[in-house]
Order: C-alpha cells, then structure tokens, then sequence
C-alpha cells in the first residue's frame, strides 16, 4: 500500500516537457500574432524552438569591425550616459582579445622550433581563436547560456599573437645587442644557447 502512495505522487518527467512546450506555444503565438498579420507558421516555430536556431541567428557575427563599431556608436547613449564606463567595456572587450593570445605568439616561437616563422605562429593563433570561437557557438546551441561567435575576437585574438611574436623578436634582437645569452632549451644533459 505504502509503495502505491507513493506512486501517485510521482509524475514522469516527460509530462512537464509536454505542458512546457505547449505552453510557449502558446505563448508565442499570441506575441506574433500580435506583431504579425500574416499568422503563425507552425513548423518554422517547432524547428526553432527545438533546434536553437533564434539563439544562433542572435549569437553569430560575421562582419568584421561590427560589433566594435556598433559599441562604440552606443558610447553616450548606452548605461545612462555613462561615457567613460562604455569606453572601458570596449577597451577591455578589445584588450581583453588581444592579451589573450599574446603569450602564445611569444612562448609558441621559444617552445617550438616550427614556430620561429610568423606564418605559423599567425596560423596557430588563428587555430586557437575559431576553436575557441566554436566552442562558444556550440554552448550557445546546447545550453541556456548565449555566447556570442565573433568574428572581432578572431581578428584580436590573432593580432594578439603577431603582437606576442613582435615581442618575442624583439627580446631576441635586445639580447643580442647587449650581448646576452639567451637559452634555447633545456635537457636533462644541459643547456644550449641560441647564437646569434
């Protein structure tokens, strides 16, 4: 008896999948029916809502310069005004970019011989940031959780990486100038020395 009781109050989970999916439906409808004369396409909605689709078209830019362009045209108008807090968010939104991979185009050329070349490191660097952008695209397909895929953090993340190789090659041209020795790589056996 005690295990039929029990019984009653559980509920299968699929239940509340059902109701909710009605339930935006619904809901949705009466939002574009109040936008739109033309009705409401049915199959489209199914799709989108369970595909994600709305969060794609929102979290995707591919036009280079977009995003920075648009946030500095809100500068003034957005946050109540606040001029210099907008300014700061895009110093640290394109900062931000650009420092994240600058110490792989210093320490890829130190670690790896193949990275000596600014083409590889600039290949490299690029690698880095669309995986990073794709994984950014897919939690925003999978999760509740909207990233934006951008095509301005790709350009930054890889400028930062031509900056980090600018700094490698820099160090190296000062070491040798001043006459200083700078190491290679280290083993077990020992230590060498670039020559320069």
């Amino acid at each position: 008896m005690k295990g039929c009781v029990n019984s009653l109050y559980m509920i299968n989970g699929s239940v509340f999948i059902i109701v909710g999916v009605i339930c935006y439906l619904i809901v949705r409808s009466i939002f574009i029916g109040m936008k739109s004369k033309k009705g409401v396409n049915w199959w489209k909605e199914l799709i989108s809502f369970s595909t994600g689709i709305e969060n794609i078209r929102l979290s995707i830019n591919i036009i280079p310069f977009a995003s920075i362009i648009k946030d500095i045209g809100k500068i003034g108008i957005t946050y109540d005004g606040d001029v210099l807090f907008m300014i700061g968010l895009i110093v640290r939104n394109v900062g931000g970019n650009i420092l994240l991979l600058m110490p792989l185009g210093f320490l890829a050329p130190i670690i790896w011989d193949k990275f000596k070349k600014i083409k590889n490191t600039i290949l490299l660097g690029l690698a880095i940031s669309i995986s990073i952008e794709l994984l950014q695209l897919i939690e925003s397909l999978f999760s509740s959780w909207i990233r934006i895929t951008d095509i301005d953090d790709v350009i930054c993340n890889v400028i930062g990486s031509i900056v980090g190789y600018f700094i490698y090659k820099i160090t190296l041209m000062l070491a040798s100038k001043f006459n200083i020795q700078v190491l290679n790589k280290t083993n077990s056996k020992g230590v060498e020395s670039i020559d320069n």
